[in-house]
């Protein structure tokens, strides 16, 4: 009666949108708001002057490493020290915070807790304690967004609102992918990635460690994998090279991972509950393991006997390996023996996708196998390799994971299926109805590196004031939107369905600032489809929650996007412009508030003409102070319009002037803007 009795409060809110109803994201199964509020009190606040008893965190054996995170997360934003101290007891204590797995609704499950704020105390019960943290990070949600700032803020009532909640998420895979292949995020950036995905639950974190584009992680027995296969000599992807900061003393562009990286990483991680699911690429998307060991590639003639290039814009022009040779499979043993080794969770990654076919189709040794073996299909021999692999992980007491394509030649045994590729007659259905697990990434949905906001046909974007992005067109609503049972599965397999997961490729995501662009608040509805209920989700509610949600993500210093247009500090006309390259000049003094980069995206609107770009450049009293030159082109199809300026100081009294050598292409009829996003 009362779980039926919470949902219908629930409901009501949602229905209504009631402010009353708090403003948490994901949204819990049952809630009921309760009068009064509860008061963080420091141990001591002012010398001499009378305060009510301070507020400790208790904690059970179990529940201790959360309680230690709660205690940081409350002293880096409040300035306050909390007690933390050992209680087994059962019952709520005053003035006191506890943690306890006694008592705890086994039935909600392993992820599952109840939060109780009450006037004088905070309980939080879960039977993990992967369920304790999820409360407590209800419980932040529940203070002023302020608490999630990484320095002490002043004047603020840390108070949260009384309540009782009883919360288990919907789906056990709630899920993220960082493309740290095609550009290199370091170790500090893919932690506070973590701290993000812990605000929302997300609790599968997929690295795409290796790719054509670059290998990004340390194997002790390959050293040329990151010797040679870590570095490129541009940023490539046709973006800006000063759009990233990722160079080394030569100027080459990339990085990577050393083991010691790695577990630093994995142990974050799992204090946040959080399991790193590495991906290794293999068969296809291998060029740059193939560049440092061109001996496993198949030596045919498209991919040539000479060691392929790592300066490539086209994933899908991909090395692939030879399927043929056993020592392809003994080096790919012993590089996925030392990634076992560094990830302890139970799923192993290796793409599968968009292999390039031709490679084996040339190459003898890829043929004569096939032919002892019966095999007479290109994919089946792709199924053929995949099978091998995820019998050998399996060995290792490990399950295989891999994209839509591993199924090319059919069901693959001892493997779980990744799949984009949704239709009517999905791989996913597939795999479910043969009782092998999936988990949903459909890039309709999911491929949260494709443009949010922008004038839209059909599936093709007419021009976005975002920065460049991979083409395609997801919306906040499309992507919360998202059922991850597919329509036709039988609903005796729908167990089978681990959940969903939110893919942010990296072809252009040159800097962290601009992956989170992409990454908020998508990923924040993501995290509600997974966790939520159907019957409780509500679009115009969540977007309303979503007010307050990003003042949390600004005090957590995560740069979303604000789903409206940036600043526009610039515009041009037909009558402006020239075939033949001239100045246009803008007075920007008001968009100057700061030293700093200044981000500039050229984008066209309307016309039947595009603009050539041949450099931009800032004055400071008419003396230039920074200057891009490269060529770039706003229009249908746009090319590097992005172009990044460095101010060393802003003086209050000076005035700050743009300009820009342009060119109207083919014509004048050419209008639009200059922003200056937030993005990077």
């Amino acid at each position: 009666m009362r779980s039926l009795l919470v949902n219908i409060i629930v409901f009501f809110w949602v229905a209504r949108g009631f402010a009353a109803a708090p403003a948490l994201v994901p949204l819990p199964q049952q809630l009921q708001v309760q009068p009064g509020t509860f008061t963080l009190c420091p141990t001591q606040l002012i010398p001499g002057v009378p305060s009510p008893a301070p507020t400790r965190i208790l904690v059970d054996g179990v529940s201790r490493e959360t309680g230690e995170y709660l205690a940081l997360m409350l002293f880096k934003s409040t300035g306050y020290r909390f007690e933390i101290a050992t209680n087994s007891g059962t019952a709520p204590v005053a003035r006191a915070i506890l943690l306890t797995t006694n008592n705890a609704i086994v039935s909600l499950g392993p992820e599952g807790y109840e939060l109780t704020i009450a006037t004088n105390f905070v309980l939080i019960r879960g039977s993990t304690s992967a369920g304790i943290f999820y409360g407590v990070q209800s419980l932040l949600q529940l203070l002023p967004p302020e608490i999630f700032s990484s320095r002490p803020v002043s004047g603020v009532p840390w108070t949260a609102p009384c309540i009782y909640i009883q919360d288990t998420p919907r789906f056990p895979w709630r899920g993220w992918m960082l493309d740290s292949v095609r550009h290199f995020f370091n170790k500090d950036e893919v932690k506070k990635f973590l701290d993000e995905m812990a605000l929302h639950k997300l609790n599968m974190f997929h690295w795409h460690l290796d790719d054509d584009s670059g290998w990004r992680i340390e194997i002790l027995k390959w050293p040329l994998l990151t010797d040679v296969g870590a570095w490129r000599t541009n940023v490539n992807f046709g973006l800006n090279p000063r759009s990233s900061t990722a160079y080394d003393d030569d100027g080459r562009y990339g990085g990577y991972y050393t083991q010691n990286d790695v577990r630093e990483i994995v142990a974050y991680a799992t204090q946040r509950h959080i399991t790193i699911v590495p991906e290794i690429e293999m068969p296809g998307h291998s060029t740059a393991a193939i560049k440092a060991y061109p001996q496993f590639a198949c030596g045919c003639a498209t991919c040539a006997n000479s060691t392929p290039s790592l300066d490539i814009t086209n994933s899908n022009a991909n090395g692939v390996f030879c399927a043929a040779r056993p020592e392809t499979r003994e080096f790919l043993h012993d590089v996925l023996t030392e990634v076992m080794d560094l990830f302890p969770g139970q799923y192993i990654h290796i793409g599968g996708d968009e292999v390039n076919f031709n490679n084996w189709q040339q190459h003898s040794l890829d043929q004569q196998l096939m032919s002892s073996l019966g095999i007479t299909s290109l994919q089946k021999y792709q199924g053929y390799f995949t099978q091998q692999i995820a019998d050998w992980i399996k060995s290792r007491g490990r399950t295989m994971i891999g994209w839509s394509e591993i199924m090319n030649g059919g069901l693959v045994t001892n493997a779980t299926l990744m799949d984009w590729k949704v239709g009517t007659s999905s791989r996913a259905i597939q795999a479910a109805t043969n009782q092998q697990f999936v988990v949903m990434t459909p890039t309709t949905y999911c491929y949260i590196n494709e443009w949010e906001n922008g004038n839209a046909s059909g599936s093709g974007v007419i021009w976005s004031n975002e920065p460049p992005a991979q083409s395609g067109f997801v919306p906040l609503s499309t992507t919360y939107s998202l059922e991850p049972i597919p329509a036709g599965l039988p609903a005796a397999f729908t167990n089978y369905i681990l959940g969903a997961q939110g893919n942010c490729w990296s072809e252009y995501i040159p800097s962290a600032l601009n992956m989170e662009f992409r990454m908020f608040p998508r990923l924040s509805a993501l995290a509600e489809v997974n966790w939520t209920s159907p019957a409780l989700k509500n679009y115009a509610d969540f977007t309303n929650r979503l007010v307050i949600h990003k003042q949390r993500l600004v005090n957590l210093g995560a740069n979303y996007n604000p789903s409206a247009s940036p600043p526009e500090i610039a515009s041009w006309a037909p009558a402006q412009i020239s075939t033949n390259y001239s100045v246009l000049t803008w007075n920007i003094t008001s968009s100057i508030s700061t030293a700093g980069e200044l981000d500039l995206s050229f984008c066209w609107k309307t016309g039947s003409h595009g603009l050539d770009i041949a450099w931009a450049a800032l004055f400071e009293n008419g003396v230039e102070i920074d200057r891009d030159t490269h060529a770039g082109f706003t229009g249908v199809t746009p090319a590097k319009p992005i172009y990044v300026l460095r101010l060393p100081a802003r003086l209050s009294t000076a005035t700050y002037t743009l300009q820009a050598l342009v060119a109207g292409r083919g014509g004048t009829n050419s209008n639009g803007v200059v922003y200056r996003p937030n993005w990077d």
